[in-house]
């Protein structure tokens, strides 16, 4: 049930039922989630303790992020009933995903969930229109493809929505899948291209191709990461003005959409450099109304959170996605659905890092989202709270190994005689006590808790915020306002 609850926040999230008829507009669908998630976080069998909410670096940076948030607000007690919901979600979808299983198929039904914004703002496009989608794609957005719900409802919002998608489907339908779901999986990357190609937004284009040049390079040796990078880059730049829209680059000085983020960027920094604790949690709008009466977005991620909650909340923003990027980066898999997990959570993070610079979805549920499938990872890849699960053996691994693991655990037979009875190769490694407590799947719970690490669990650990992610991150903040300077005196 738990876990239920988690799809449907998904499910609501990305399709919004309650944007689709006056009927679903009256029910608080979120709300019930919510209750329900939280119910069966509570009565669920194996119960919640203190300590598992302050297992990982990134519980603690989530936290000291919302309170920030709630302390730098005008009000506070309204700005914690706005973000509490995302806390809220952080916390079940962490506290639901305490197996590789799970974390496995949130991720399949959370990348079906971006597919299918594709197809229905396509289907809006050609055939079907349920919402009202194609009027404003060919009216006020001037022939740019939208989806007529509220995270959607302009071009580069979808554009930048569906930009992890094509690196996504890959890991999740073509590497090391069999032929016939490749072919679903190609036929889904089909309608995310071409959805996004018919945002015309030149920053998810960018962002989709930066997506797939980490796809191409992670996990590979060093020598191959740089040769496939050079070439791609070398090809990609060239190739990228060819697509609709991409030329205006050239002529930033004169493109009114262009200038217009700048004048954001411009304005953002005022408060960034005098306000040491930013103007408030989702005021930029209001105070741009209030100077200079119109409403402009801040067209990044990184404007926005500088702007509201200055440079502290900058740090914070930017020390949970070091956490993020320091658990993937640094971890060590040993089965090909565990690296699966950890290359997806890579595009997730790497997209949303390059979108900041272009769309402002700081304080979006997808932030919490994919930080929970993080931190999710890194307790299951060192066990910390994790649940037991039935697994099949792993296809990669040596069918004598894989047999042993399937094999029922014996009643009254010493496990060395039935690792004997099995018929084993010439290059199956010898047979003694300890790879067999390695190996045999019906270890004792007391002999599984006692390993502080699991074998095949790397050595490295990293499990608490130290001087050395203090100190990326106080570098990351600097380049970032190098970044946001050389963007207002440069484009």
């Amino acid at each position: 049930m738990d876990f239920t609850c988690i799809v449907l926040f998904l499910a609501l999230y990305y399709l919004k039922p309650q944007e689709w008829t006056s009927v679903f507009a009256t029910l608080h669908f979120v709300q019930f989630i919510m209750i329900a998630s939280l119910g069966t976080l509570l009565f669920r069998e194996r119960k919640l303790n203190l300590k598992d909410f302050f297992r990982t670096p990134h519980d603690w940076a989530i936290y000291a992020f919302i309170l920030w948030i709630v302390l730098t607000s005008a009000t506070p007690w309204a700005t914690f009933k706005d973000i509490s919901n995302r806390l809220i979600f952080y916390i079940c979808i962490l506290q639901t995903l305490t197996n590789w299983d799970r974390t496995r198929r949130y991720l399949g039904w959370w990348a079906g969930m971006i597919v299918t914004v594709a197809f229905l703002a396509l289907a809006g496009e050609y055939f079907w229109d349920p919402l009202g989608s194609n009027d404003i794609t060919h009216g006020i957005m001037k022939d740019r493809l939208i989806l007529n719900i509220s995270t959607v409802n302009n071009p580069n919002a979808l554009g930048h929505s569906l930009a992890p998608a094509i690196a996504i489907l890959y890991y999740i339908c073509i590497w090391k899948k069999p032929a016939f779901i490749k072919l679903i999986g190609i036929l889904a990357i089909a309608i995310c291209t071409w959805a996004i190609f018919l945002t015309v937004s030149k920053g998810s284009y960018l962002v989709t191709g930066i997506a797939i040049l980490g796809t191409l390079t992670f996990g590979r040796p060093k020598i191959a990461q740089i040769i496939i990078a050079a070439a791609l880059i070398a090809i990609g730049t060239s190739s990228l003005y060819l697509l609709p829209r991409m030329a205006e680059l050239h002529k930033t000085k004169t493109d009114p959409a262009i200038q217009g983020r700048i004048k954001a960027f411009t304005y953002g920094r005022g408060y960034y450099l005098t306000l040491g604790h930013g103007v408030g949690y989702m005021e930029f709008m209001n105070r741009i109304l209030h100077d200079h009466h119109y409403k402009k977005a801040a067209h990044s991620t990184y404007v926005q959170i500088g702007t509201e909650l200055g440079r502290p909340g900058m740090g914070l923003m930017l020390l949970i996605l070091w956490c993020n990027l320091r658990t993937i980066m640094f971890a060590k898999t040993y089965t090909v659905e565990q690296e699966r997990i950890r290359r997806i959570l890579f595009v997730l993070v790497l997209a949303y890092c390059i979108s900041g610079w272009m769309v402002d979805f700081g304080y979006r549920p997808t932030f919490f989202m994919f930080t929970a499938a993080v931190a999710a990872f890194h307790r299951n890849l060192y066990k910390l709270g994790q649940e037991p699960i039935e697994e099949e053996p792993d296809p990669m691994l040596p069918a004598w190994r894989a047999r042993l693991l399937a094999a029922p655990a014996p009643a009254d037979i010493p496990a060395t005689v039935v690792m004997q009875m099995l018929p084993q190769p010439a290059h199956a490694p010898a047979l003694t006590a300890a790879n067999l407590a390695e190996t045999a799947p019906w270890r004792t719970r007391a002999q599984q808790e006692a390993d502080d690490i699991e074998p095949g669990v790397p050595e490295y650990f990293w499990n608490r915020i130290g001087i050395l992610d203090i100190l990326v991150v106080i570098a990351w903040v600097a380049l970032n306002e190098k970044i946001w300077s050389y963007i207002i005196l440069n484009v």
